[in-house]
């Protein structure tokens, strides 16, 4: 019964080697590698910020950043891949955010698997000098986590007064 189990083990390891080998290609195609249209341009992500809530503003400088990470690693932390500042009056609006063309590239730990993005505010919206704290709008987690997929569909976010 052993004998068999180690057989079966090995055949396998054996038939996974063999899907995961990589397909040799020819001298030509190896010195002019392929580049996708997404890694020659910078693209932009367009969010839309809203919220249930009235909101007062009274210092109109946010700023947004977007952050990448491998999904399946859950203990890594999370890369800023690029944070922009813009000027809000009310909610709400919508930024384009520009996005690297090598924003995967730019997350360590390197993702073995699908990259995972999502956004953060820091806005002192009361105006009383310190961001983020109570009295500012801030992302309302509660709602929703604010994961982003980076193409060229508007991504909502929820914002709250934090309290």
């Amino acid at each position: 019964m052993r004998n068999h189990l180690l057989l079966f083990v090995a055949a396998g390891t054996l038939m996974l080697s063999s899907c995961t080998k990589p397909v040799n290609k020819s001298t030509a195609e190896n010195q002019t590698p392929a580049v996708s249209a997404s890694e020659t341009s910078s693209d932009n992500l367009k969010i839309e910020f809203s919220g249930t809530e009235n909101f007062t503003i009274k210092n109109s400088k946010l700023k947004v950043s977007l952050y990448g990470m491998d999904e399946r690693l859950a203990d890594a932390p999370a890369t800023l891949i690029t944070e922009k500042e813009y000027e809000q009056k009310s909610v709400p609006f919508t930024i384009d955010l520009p996005i690297p063309k090598d924003a995967e590239s730019k997350i360590n730990p390197k993702p073995a698997g699908p990259a995972k993005y999502y956004v953060t505010i820091s806005w002192d919206s009361d105006g009383n000098g310190k961001a983020d704290e109570k009295g500012d709008l801030f992302i309302d987690y509660d709602k929703q986590f604010p994961n982003v997929k980076l193409n060229n569909e508007t991504q909502k976010i929820y914002l709250k007064v934090l309290k």
